[in-house]
């Protein structure tokens, strides 16, 4: 049977059949009538073939069609981006959300928002779908197919942890034959117990604690002059403090997202008694401070994003810089650290080892995925890593991210856009077909 393998289908009237109308270059060819068809994960339907249909009739969205049996069609994939309720319309970051949107599009792929109040018993669920015909940042509610894949972009932890969006993904976990990935955070305690198991990683992991008595930090310090208290729940270099040892005393900076604060402390002691009052009701690990490259005079590390492509095999998307301010105790850009060239600074930084040490980096990061997938026993597509470098080149591990911020780098972004939609592709048994929506 001749059928088109990519088009545009009809979501939202509530009426049967649905209509599919075929990308220009196979509307010369001759379909059938009406075929059955599974839209989403288990959407039963019929749809019509429809080249000359007006697009002002209904909400038409960019589909793909394969061949499931001799009868039946699955039409799909559809995307959600799973976040919370309660805002307008829903939480998270709605740019990034429409961004990715704009990017399934334009590879013929359906992807639309998701929150839990969305999500009933039944076939369908209430998304948004992105109103591409509006100029400002727009979202229409519609009933959509049950997705295929999930993608969560929960925004913060206290939400994911409440009843409703863990029960959310729960459901969805156990619906067979739908895929969620990156189902919650990472907590840097838990990561650093994970990768100290492996004998190919361990030793790119500074010494580290989870802190909870004064006798930790005096053998801590006794062995590293800086140290780095971070929150383990922690993100973007919120709350971080730095403890240095100088000669006479103690100095502690301690950062927030509005301000940043030093103290000079005369003993240990008085220096726990001010952790204790700063850290408010966080838990916290104690980790050993790395004498960090520097370029330019400021001290710099490096932050890279790893996910999964469309064969389902982890991937380097890239490699980004991030130069520490002059204030800061941190490299975070919204610390007041600052974003440079990659290859800039590694050339000028260290010459003839770059394309050495850019190697290591991509196997580090590779093999890290890798196993804390394999440790964390939940399907993952993609996370960040801060990675600290020496001026001799000693790679250092901090810490990975499962709900990577957004890389500024123009080229970085867009590839790791595509590599999202490229792995749901692969999730959903759509990737043999790699055509979009254009035309």
């Amino acid at each position: 049977m001749n059928i088109p393998k990519t088009g545009w289908l009809s979501i939202g009237p509530k009426r049967q059949p649905l209509e599919f109308v075929p990308l220009k270059r196979y509307q010369r060819n001759f379909f059938p009538g009406m075929v059955p068809a599974i839209i989403g994960h288990n959407t039963r339907a019929k749809i019509r073939f429809n080249p000359s249909v007006k697009y002002d009739k209904a909400l038409y969205a960019p589909a793909r069609i394969k061949h499931l049996s001799r009868k039946t069609y699955k039409v799909g994939p559809f995307i959600a981006i799973l976040t919370s309720d309660n805002k307008k319309p829903f939480g998270g970051n709605q740019q990034n959300f429409a961004d990715l949107i704009r990017t399934g599009r334009s590879m013929g792929v359906t992807v639309y928002v998701l929150t839990p109040q969305g999500m009933d018993n039944g076939t369908t669920v209430t998304g948004y779908l992105l109103d591409h015909h509006s100029p400002r940042l727009r979202w229409r509610t519609a009933k959509l197919p049950f997705p295929n894949v999930v993608y969560n972009r929960v925004p913060n932890r206290m939400v994911e942890k409440s009843p409703e969006v863990q029960q959310a993904i729960r459901r969805i976990q156990q619906t067979p034959g739908v895929y969620l990935f990156n189902p919650g955070f990472f907590d840097k305690w838990t990561l650093f117990r994970q990768l100290s198991q492996s004998p190919s990683l361990s030793g790119f992991l500074p010494e580290t604690v989870k802190l909870h008595s004064p006798m930790q930090l005096a053998q801590m310090i006794s062995r590293h002059p800086v140290l780095y208290l971070k929150p383990i729940e922690g993100k973007a270099g919120i709350r971080i403090m730095r403890l240095v040892k100088q000669r006479k005393n103690y100095e502690l900076s301690f950062q927030t997202k509005s301000r940043k604060r030093r103290f000079q402390i005369r003993t240990l002691k008085e220096v726990w008694l001010l952790f204790n009052r700063l850290k408010l009701k966080s838990d916290y690990i104690l980790q050993q401070g790395i004498p960090l490259a520097k370029y330019h005079g400021n001290p710099f590390d490096i932050r890279i994003l790893l996910q999964k492509n469309i064969h389902g095999q982890w991937k380097l998307t890239g490699m980004g810089i991030r130069i520490a301010g002059s204030e800061a105790i941190s490299t975070h850009v919204p610390m007041g650290g600052r974003i440079e060239k990659f290859d800039t600074v590694l050339d000028k930084v260290f010459g003839k080892e770059k394309n050495r040490i850019k190697k290591k980096i991509e196997n580090i990061g590779i093999g890290t995925a890798q196993f804390i997938e394999a440790q964390q026993q939940s399907l993952l597509g993609e996370m960040s890593m801060d990675l600290g470098i020496e001026s001799d080149g000693t790679l250092w591990i901090f810490e990975a991210n499962s709900k990577p911020m957004k890389f500024d780098e123009p080229e970085i972004r867009k590839r790791s856009l595509q590599r999202i939609i490229e792995y749901s592709l692969y999730l959903s048994g759509f990737s043999h077909q790699s055509e979009g929506t254009a035309t």
